[in-house]
């Protein structure tokens, strides 16, 4: 399955300077000092290294499996170790071992009804603090909408500051096999205009559910391989595939049970439910 990001151009918050920091402040928060950057193309595999880290374990490369970047690791919530407490979910460490810390995390806050979370259609991104000179466990909740509609199927939304020394925050929607518009856009466009207001930012591939190795391909595209939307927004992307990878392994990405969900919870996130 294919889900393409489409950034809407020219459709955008108003520009925010994080805390009110001065300019030379700014442009390091923005670049994310102390954590290395997301290359262009990266994969997700299964960490085989043990019996145990295949288990509770993956890793996230570049290019090449061999271009180890990131360790991601299963939180079952079984304890409350770490930022996601008793809610399920993936580690995102700042480095290849579990002993590094954790840099963000995707899944689910915890709830006591397993049956509540099936259907709840939101999931959440926790992301470091915008000013990084502050406590890196003071994480950010960043929300993920899902919602279903009869022409388009399933989508999810998000929204995270862009940029490099100012910041702005945008709203994105990836969905499955087709283009999908910015949630930024404070106007309605025809579907034509939309087409023509947005580019491909990201593209996500998942693997067969058949393949025992390779999860999924994630490559930046348009403004974001140029730089333009900044190193939080690569971190909220690849959190974002994380989280749809965790949804999938409990079945919430299908239209059929996001369309329950919206009923359960009286409306999709975004708007009304469509009928199938």
């Amino acid at each position: 399955m294919t889900d393409t990001l489409k950034q809407d151009q020219g459709c955008s918050d108003s520009e925010s300077e994080p805390d009110g920091q001065p300019g030379p402040s700014r442009e390091k928060t923005a670049a994310f000092i102390g954590y290395r950057a997301f290359p262009p193309v990266m994969n997700l595999y299964v960490n085989y290294s043990g019996i145990f880290s295949a288990l509770t374990t993956l890793k996230l490369c570049g290019a090449s499996q061999n271009d180890f970047i990131y360790l991601v690791q299963l939180h079952v919530g079984y304890t409350s170790r770490g930022p996601l407490n008793f809610g399920r979910g993936y580690y995102l460490h700042n480095g290849t071992t579990t002993k590094d810390p954790v840099l963000a995390a995707a899944g689910d806050e915890f709830t006591v009804s397993y049956l509540a979370k099936v259907f709840d259609p939101t999931g959440i991104v926790l992301l470091p603090p915008l000013d990084m000179t502050k406590n890196p466990q003071d994480m950010i909740t960043e929300t993920i909408h899902s919602s279903a509609t009869k022409e388009q199927g399933v989508s999810f939304r998000f929204a995270v500051e862009v940029g490099v020394k100012k910041w702005r925050r945008e709203s994105f929607d990836n969905s499955p096999g087709g283009g999908v518009s910015s949630s930024s856009s404070t106007s309605p466009a025809s579907p034509a205009q939309a087409d023509e207001s947005t580019q491909i930012v990201a593209e996500l591939v998942f693997d067969s559910v058949l393949s025992i190795k390779h999860i999924f391909n994630l490559e930046i595209k348009g403004a974001g391989l140029r730089g333009e939307l900044g190193e939080r927004w690569a971190l909220m992307v690849v959190m974002t595939a994380l989280s749809l990878y965790y949804q999938r392994q409990t079945g919430r990405t299908k239209k059929a049970t996001v369309m329950a969900a919206g009923k359960m919870h009286g409306k999709k996130a975004g708007g009304e439910v469509s009928g199938a």
